[in-house]
């Protein structure tokens, strides 16, 4: 964290990535002061328990405690987006971590004692840790749904049985996808300050918009008014959306009139923060003997955890996302979303399809194997091209899928003639492929619209202002936003500011998520560049500027003559092609998608099972690149968060709920230390709708690198692993069952 500093009154501009690299970014932490009184929570020890009765009287005779919030003090109230089932404090835990009962104080010592003062009493209850235990347990974890089945997807396109009668080879496997925590670097951080009626509340969040939306009508039922400010955010990966810790300090912020702050530690913020959903994907898919791809079919289950967060939305993705990056004749795809007795799930980079992709991109494989045909040549016959309609109504634009496949293709090629395989007894080496397609944002997200706005305000003291809604998660929003003004308007990105996620003075957004804010909010940048250059030609002329002076020379004389507020544009773009999706997920969600392919050189010990990536090659269609440096890094950064999904990450829960690895000593996230060369490549494609022909590169580089390294270590060793993560006691115990 950076030094503390004071707060600062009116909007906060967000910081660059040079302004973050010199240590000069805040965080929700830096911005809390001495004094500020602290809140933590007691948290169930028990996967399900019904809370009986909590005496709070011996922690509030703790000098300095101030006050306790129970479940009483939120009835009415559950989270989530845009399904509602978690309460902020619950009385029946469902989760080991759940939030019980929140306690605030004027320093930390008090307030771990008040803690341990509190004596809750349970009752436990049949608890499932498993998406198998959960459907046949005899008691249901939320009364609304007595099977535990949250949601049931069915997906069928084309004519199946016309399909199936013309396949010659099936393949077919069940494989198994772990939930993994997000990893991020700031845990969650939340400060509220108080101003009389208004809260402020200070927070990492993907949509602080709709955050605000969501908890303004709460706050004025207890009489107040709310905004919300983003800092800096430390990371996210999709796990910072709406959590019990905001309600909890808004509610002690208003009950106590003074700033209160909470900063989990690491442990529980891996307790009780959110995973990537664990899945069980029952996959078949077949062909005919010349390669082309005919039909598939897909059963999954998909581990929604204590609550559900985005679960429908990542499950219904991973049932049908992955069957867009072919030319199928029918699909057939149902799914399952289950409650069970662990960490809630939210959505992580990727949107289920890294899960699916493991499945359907091993079975490529397959295939391929049994036809005898090339694995890159047969996802080259059967590739979706650009103008192609796709079976679930994706309407595709700028393609350059099989170009990224040309691509890996001479690279691998490239490498195995540099490195002839040498014959040894303990080491294997072998190459793999796959593929990867994503949407750029959802229609689907909001029924209300999908839509980016971005304004340009001329301050007093001449620096021009960017506000938007849109948030900066670390895809270098702040400085695409000032790089396309600066561009359009001929200014010195040292003359733009950029401020977003301040409810109190930005345009509504609907925040980051889907690979959109780039896309989006670029776009608008550029509509609101447009109007910006507009209102300066009409104010030269009234102030008598010469009708081609620069937009820099008009800022200057308007500064001077007291005319800033005539300086002021918001810019949209909401695309008109797109539309909502049906409960199938049918419909052209997104203006337009990416596509790529990645292949890899990995070594096997086949002495202990231990996999390393010598080297990898990751292809991305992501349109016209705005910044090659940034562009690299989001590659880079999604490689290696893959391998640590492929390999090593995973989420230890034993038989009674509790986590056995929370931090990242014992979650094995790749470091430094695990770093391989990564060869980026990005093809030559335009995206007409896009902003300078860009699409975006934020998830994409994710999704195929599970099954990517599965292929391989199939190609070195002739296993295949359908089990995530492929660990070394794993790869180890194929290689004398299989091998």
């Amino acid at each position: 964290m950076s030094e503390i500093q004071p707060p600062v009154q009116g909007p906060v501009s967000a910081t660059c990535a040079t302004e973050r690299a010199r240590g000069l970014a805040r965080y929700a932490a830096d911005l809390i002061l001495p004094g500020t009184v602290l809140v933590g929570v007691a948290r169930s020890p028990h996967a399900h328990a019904r809370v009986i009765s909590i005496d709070t009287k011996p922690a509030l005779e703790i000098p300095g405690v101030l006050a306790v919030l129970t479940p009483a003090d939120f009835d009415g109230i559950e989270l989530g987006h845009p399904d509602t089932d978690e309460p902020v404090l619950t009385r029946v835990a469902r989760y080991v971590g759940e939030a019980v009962v929140a306690i605030a104080a004027s320093d930390q010592d008090s307030l771990l004692r008040g803690i341990e003062a509190l004596h809750i009493d349970y009752q436990v209850l049949p608890h499932a840790c498993s998406v198998a235990d959960a459907l046949t347990l005899d008691q249901p974890l939320h009364a609304a749904y007595p099977d535990n089945v949250v949601r049931r997807f069915n997906a069928k396109r084309g004519d199946w049985q016309a399909a199936e009668q013309r396949v010659s080879t099936w393949v077919s496997g069940t494989f198994q996808t772990q939930a993994v925590p997000h990893a991020y670097l700031e845990p969650r951080a939340t400060l509220v300050r108080v101003n009389g009626e208004l809260l402020e509340l200070v927070t990492g969040s993907h949509f602080p918009s709709v955050l605000a939306e969501t908890y303004r009508e709460i706050v004025a039922g207890w009489g107040a008014q709310l905004e919300v400010v983003t800092p800096d955010i430390g990371g996210s990966f999709g796990a910072k959306w709406e959590h019990p810790t905001h309600l909890i300090c808004l509610a002690f912020a208003h009950r106590l009139g003074c700033d209160v702050a909470m900063v989990l530690p690491r442990r529980d913020d891996m307790i009780a923060g959110r995973t990537r959903l664990a899945m069980r994907i029952q996959m078949r898919i077949g062909a005919t003997d010349d390669g082309e791809l005919v039909a598939k079919e897909t059963v999954l289950w998909a581990d929604n955890g204590a609550y559900s967060a985005h679960g429908p939305a990542v499950t219904l993705a991973a049932a049908i996302r992955m069957d867009n990056l072919y030319r199928f004749s029918a699909l057939n795809a149902k799914a399952q979303l289950v409650y069970t007795n662990n960490i809630p799930s939210e959505c992580f980079r990727g949107f289920g399809s890294p899960q699916s992709a493991f499945a359907q991109e091993q079975l490529i494989d397959e295939l391929a194997e049994r036809l005898g045909i090339d694995p890159i040549e047969l996802r080259r016959r059967n590739a979706v091209r650009a103008g192609d309609t796709t079976l679930h109504g994706w309407q595709v634009g700028s393609c350059g899928f099989t170009e990224c496949l040309d691509a890996i293709q001479q690279r691998v090629q490239a490498h195995q003639h540099e490195n002839p395989p040498s014959i040894n007894s303990r080491y294997r080496f072998g190459y793999g492929v796959a593929a990867g397609t994503h949407g750029i944002s959802n229609r689907g997200y909001d029924r209300r619209f999908d839509r980016a706005l971005l304004s340009l305000v001329l301050a007093p003291d001449g620096m021009l202002c960017i506000e938007s809604g849109e948030v900066e998660i670390g895809c270098g929003t702040v400085d695409l936003f000032g790089a396309i003004v600066a561009e359009r308007l001929k200014l010195d990105r040292e003359r733009i500011r950029v401020v977003l996620g301040d409810t109190a003075t930005v345009p509504y957004g609907l925040g980051c998520f889907a690979s959109r804010t780039a896309f989006f909010g670029g776009r608008a940048a550029l509509d609101a560049s447009r109007q910006f250059a507009r209102a300066c030609s009409h104010l030269a002329i009234e102030i008598g500027l010469p009708a081609k002076a620069s937009i820099a020379t008009v800022i200057d004389t308007a500064v001077a003559v007291g005319r800033t507020t005539e300086l002021r544009a918001t810019g949209r773009y909401e695309p008109k092609h797109v539309t909502l999706p049906d409960e199938s997920g049918y419909g052209n969600t997104s203006p337009a998608y990416t596509f790529g392919a990645h292949a890899c050189c990995v070594r096997i010990d086949i002495v202990t099972g231990l996999t390393n990536v010598v080297h990898y090659w990751a292809a991305h269609d992501t349109g016209r690149v705005l910044n090659l440096q940034r562009a690299r890094g989001q590659v880079v950064g999604g490689v290696h968060q893959g391998l640590g999904f492929a390999l090593a990450e995973t989420t230890l829960v034993d038989n009674h709920g509790r986590l056995q690895n929370p931090g990242y000593l014992d979650d094995r996230v790749a470091t430094f230390a695990d770093a391989v060369p990564v060869e980026c490549i990005f093809t030559s494609t335009f995206e007409e709708e896009g902003p300078n022909g860009a699409k975006s590169i934020a998830e994409p580089p994710i999704i195929p690198v599970a099954a990517c390294v599965a292929n391989a270590i199939h190609n070195a060793t002739g296993t295949r692993q359908r089990r995530l993560p492929m660990t070394p006691e794993r790869i180890w115990r194929s290689l004398h069952t299989e091998g």
